[in-house]
């Protein structure tokens, strides 16, 4: 189990935990005060349902708890997405490939903190006193949340993608396994983040259309509920990302990744630190699905490689 649960190369993993428990509280003791009260349908709602809205609740003396806790959530959403570009940037995760990842993180930066502010401002606008701007700025959260989730997932797809081209270019092994005569696809934890993205992104869309379109205010709001516990996933899935990611420094891959072509970023780290990287050209190294060759070879040639990063 110890050598299973390696020891991060930093604690910042620890920051989106931070940043969705107390959303999490929130949403508790509203559905414990809610259900404390015997399931009250409050004065400014139209219909007998059950479980009511989250923001029938917040539009109660719960209020602060409301406004305090979604302003936590959505600051800590915009912290964890800088530090995305922080560790990167200097080093500290797995720098990215190309610019295109770099202007990716940026901009689900700067879409993450316009739908953050809209989830502020329907905590404060309530639908009770003001239910037509609540309506906008709760569209506005899940809109604009939903491109900046987009931009991250398309970012590690590219890195996904990229690492395996670097990975070839540095790396070659004897195939020993063929399916319909073509290599077998290289996995990394770049593809394997992207697509758990990918699954939350299209389970947050169906509940997110079922909220909007179900018939029945019973069922919107279980739908909305629904919703608000799956936004703490995504951070549990970053949280993950940041784990893994601080480790690559300790890969036994790393010190022969020398061939960086276009990959400026890994160029820039490695003159930078030179003495992390080895002179060596081929090293054979042991491996519990066979031998690697790792090797430094001209850009652009080829190399088979698959092993599970």
């Amino acid at each position: 189990m110890a050598s299973f649960f390696k020891k991060p190369g930093n604690y910042w993993f620890i920051v989106p935990w931070i940043a969705f428990i107390p959303w999490y509280g929130m949403l508790i003791a509203m559905l414990a005060c809610w259900a404390a009260q015997g399931h009250p349908i409050y004065w400014f709602m139209d219909t007998d349902q059950f479980p009511v809205f989250i923001s029938d609740i917040g539009a109660t003396n719960l209020k602060p708890l409301f406004i305090a806790c979604a302003g936590w959530q959505g600051i800590g959403y915009v912290i964890t997405l800088c530090l995305e570009f922080l560790q990167r940037y200097n080093g500290w995760m797995n720098p990215w490939f190309t610019r295109d990842e770099r202007n990716l993180i940026i901009a689900s930066i700067v879409l993450g903190s316009i739908g953050e502010l809209g989830i502020l401002f329907c905590s404060i606008f309530t639908t009770a006193s003001y239910h037509h701007v609540h309506i906008a700025m709760l569209t506005i959260f899940i809109v604009f949340m939903f491109l900046s989730l987009v931009c991250l997932t398309t970012e590690y797809y590219l890195m996904g993608f990229h690492y395996t081209i670097l990975r070839r270019r540095n790396i070659s092994r004897d195939v020993t396994m063929q399916s319909d005569g073509e290599t077998i696809a290289h996995w990394n934890k770049f593809l394997i983040s992207a697509i758990f993205k990918t699954l939350w992104l299209v389970c947050a869309v169906i509940w997110a259309v079922s909220f909007a379109t179900v018939s029945g205010d019973s069922k919107s709001a279980a739908f909305e509920w629904l919703l608000a516990f799956w936004l703490g996933v995504i951070f549990i899935i970053i949280s993950i990302d940041f784990y893994l990611g601080s480790q690559w420094k300790t890969s036994k891959h790393f010190p022969y990744l020398n061939n960086f072509g276009t990959f400026y970023k890994f160029q820039q780290y490695k003159e930078k630190h030179p003495g992390l990287y080895t002179v060596e050209s081929e090293v054979n190294s042991k491996s519990s699905s066979g031998t690697l060759v790792l090797t430094d070879v001209p850009t652009g040639q080829e190399e088979v490689a698959h092993q599970v990063v």
